[in-house]
This record gives C-alpha cells, structure tokens and sequence, in this order.
C-alpha cells in the first residue's frame, strides 16, 4: 500500500519490490496510509465479529469446527474466521492455539483502531462499528492483554480470563 506520484511510485518500485510481492499504488501522498488504516479497521471488526458468533455458537452447543466450517463455506467467510480463528483448535497455526502468543498485539490493534477513529474525525466520518470495536480491545489492553494477540478478544467475550 503505497502513496506518492506515479513518478516516485515506478522509482520507489524495484526497492519495495524486495520488501513483498503485493505492492499497491493507492494514489498520491498518504493514500496508502490511508488503506493501511481502513484495512485494519475492517480486520479489528471482523476479528470482534467472528469471536461473537463463535462464542455464541459454543456456549449454544454447536462444535467450534464444524461452526467455523460452516461460516468460511457461506456468507460470513472471511480472514478472521478461515485463517486466524480466535476459538482454539480451530485452525492449528493460529495464535488461539498458543494461549494468544505471537501475532499482532492487541495494544497495536488498539493504536490502529485510534488511528482510524482520527482519521474519521477530520473527515466527518461515523465508525459507530469501529468504536464497540476499539472499546473491546481498550478493555483487554486495561485488563492486562494488551500483549497478547488480538483475536484473544475471544477470551474477553467468552468471560475467560
């Protein structure tokens, strides 16, 4: 996700190149911050989506993979469920399956949750969904999980601790 002149892009492009095969011109400056932001808006959502119905779906009694199974065939399939599930024994090389250890730290989903609600605010931009959000990971980072990965908002909804 990269912002510049188309100029600066094609210059800029060989060394980025080295850094990952996806390389995105967004538009001019700051645009790919901008995608950045909006990216991980939609990923801390989706992450908070998909441990709510996956905790309901527990706590009502249906087995956690064949749930999961069921949601990444149909309308509710994305990234959060098929490759980082939050339930453990979901997907075996997802952070739930090591206690939440290693992966992207739920204070810097918090940071990125801010960002966005920054970004939103100087342009009039509402993120009511993007709030409740922000506020489940603020409360795991105030209540010591600020470290772990973020999808341990599972934990949070689950009530475990």
């Amino acid at each position: 996700m990269v912002g510049g002149s188309d100029a600066d892009f094609e210059a800029a492009k060989a060394f980025l190149s080295n850094m990952g095969k996806n390389i995105v011109h967004c538009g001019g400056a700051s645009t790919g911050q901008v995608a950045k932001i909006c990216n991980n808006l939609v990923l801390g959502i989706s992450m908070a989506a998909v441990s709510e119905a996956m905790n309901l779906g527990v706590k009502m009694g249906i087995d956690p993979v064949k749930l999961a199974g069921i949601i990444n065939t149909s309308s509710g399939r994305c990234w959060s469920s098929d490759t980082y599930n939050p339930h453990p024994g979901v997907v075996p090389t997802a952070p739930s399956n090591r206690e939440y250890e290693g992966g992207f730290g739920t204070d810097l989903m918090l940071k990125d949750m801010g960002l966005a609600a920054d970004a939103a605010r100087s342009v009039n931009a509402p993120l009511p969904t993007g709030a409740v959000a922000a506020s489940m990971y603020s409360v795991m980072s105030n209540n010591g999980m600020g470290r772990k990965d973020f999808s341990a908002v599972y934990k949070l909804l689950a009530g475990q601790k």
